[in-house]
């Protein structure tokens, strides 16, 4: 084959695309998906809810990415190429949030976590992450109040510090999708093979040879270009005797997490659409009065709640939200729950990665190889989607 394609998610099918529009014809191109068909980490489930007055309502929900920026040029084109930009619908960030923390109101807590934040991003030095950059200008009282009450801890303290403020300050406004985030796949592959383009769905790569690659029926691939857009811990299991790839995937780490929603039949009626802070599902997302992301972690918070008894988490945040707002809610208002754990979520780059990943990325392209699974170091918010989807 003269292009082929490792991973049909959206970084493979975002490559495809691009291949397309350059002139290469859909029969030069071959993907190989591990999985079956549309089986990506844009995972979206619609569900149809009853609500206390007896009135059907469908529910949403994003159990892989939940939302992009405006910012992202790469994805908002394969979003426009798609025909799916009237899907699009924009939410404000800075709706009301309540901060839960022992012994201080919600107010004062958002300033203290505000003024240590501030200090964090002062720190100019381009080798530490943001949990060791934290550790460094705080003291323990302190460290513990923003790691508590920073909703996406989990998911960026080991991230450098650098790459994230500048992700931060290049976000945009933030995006959903109406309809759901996996409409991208299904419309990505049926745009693919109307382009003649080839799909071998179940078809797993076992071997990454110069030039060849093999899977798992006995079938030997022979590529002029290769691109491998799979998952960072798919990828890194596949064996390979090419020692850019060995060097560039060990520059990587895996990130989980776990998302968590709950349908009450009544409604939760409080002003603030984020809630963060001391509770086991540490940070909470208001979708609608009935439609609560009760808890939604990375990393080891996300590998913690897990292995727990998801109705303890339940009853937790219950819990939580009577204590704070004076309300009734019983666990038999609970109307639905979904709780979706993602063992490889996304990768982020480790800190000695952010001066290689480049050059090694480089070196790769010059043998007609380019690699996805591990994100851009360029400041995109996104590990998810955004850091994934390369330019060609």
């Amino acid at each position: 084959m003269k292009h082929l394609i490792i991973g049909c998610g959206i970084s493979g099918i975002h490559i495809a695309i691009q291949l397309l529009d350059n002139g290469t014809r859909g029969q030069d191109i071959l993907i190989l998906e591990k999985s079956g068909y549309n089986c990506s980490k844009l995972f979206t489930i619609k569900e149809n809810a009853i609500r206390d007055d007896g009135k059907h309502e469908e529910v949403i929900l994003e159990m892989g990415p939940s939302v992009m920026h405006s910012k992202q040029e790469e994805i908002l084109k394969l979003i426009s190429k798609l025909g799916l930009l009237n899907t699009i619908e924009k939410v404000n960030p800075k709706e009301k949030a309540f901060y839960v923390y022992p012994g201080l109101p919600s107010d004062e807590v958002k300033k203290i976590w505000k003024e240590l934040k501030k200090r964090v991003f002062e720190v100019e030095d381009i080798t530490l992450t943001l949990k060791e950059a934290s550790k460094k200008v705080l003291n323990n009282k302190e460290y513990n109040i923003l790691k508590t009450c920073w909703g996406e801890w989990y998911e960026m303290c080991d991230c450098n510090l650098q790459i994230l403020k500048k992700s931060m300050e290049e976000e945009g406004e933030y995006l959903i999708m109406k309809g759901g985030f996996d409409q991208i796949i299904t419309k990505g592959i049926e745009y693919l093979e109307k382009q003649n383009v080839n799909i071998n769905f179940e078809c797993e790569v076992t071997a990454l040879k110069e030039f060849r690659v093999h899977d798992n029926k006995g079938n030997e691939y022979v590529y002029e270009k290769l691109y491998i857009c799979g998952n960072y811990k798919g990828i890194k299991s596949i064996k390979t005797d090419i020692p850019l790839i060995k060097e560039y995937l060990l520059l990587g780490k895996s990130k989980n997490c776990l998302r968590f929603y709950v349908y009450f039949k009544k409604k939760v009626n409080i002003p603030y659409k984020f809630i963060f802070g001391n509770f086991l599902g540490k940070f909470s997302i208001k979708y609608s009065d009935r439609l609560w992301l009760i808890a939604y972690p990375d990393g080891e918070l996300a590998t913690k709640l897990n292995k727990m008894n998801k109705r303890k988490i339940v009853n937790d945040w219950i819990k939580m939200i009577n204590n704070n707002f004076n309300l009734d809610i019983i666990i038999k208002d609970v109307g639905l729950e979904y709780c979706c754990y993602w063992e490889d979520a996304f990768s982020i780059l480790k800190k000695e990665g952010v001066t290689k990943a480049n050059i090694i990325h480089n070196k790769l392209k010059e043998n007609n190889i380019i690699i996805t699974c591990l994100p851009k170091n360029k400041g995109e918010s996104s590990a998810w989607m955004e850091g994934h989807l390369y330019k060609l």
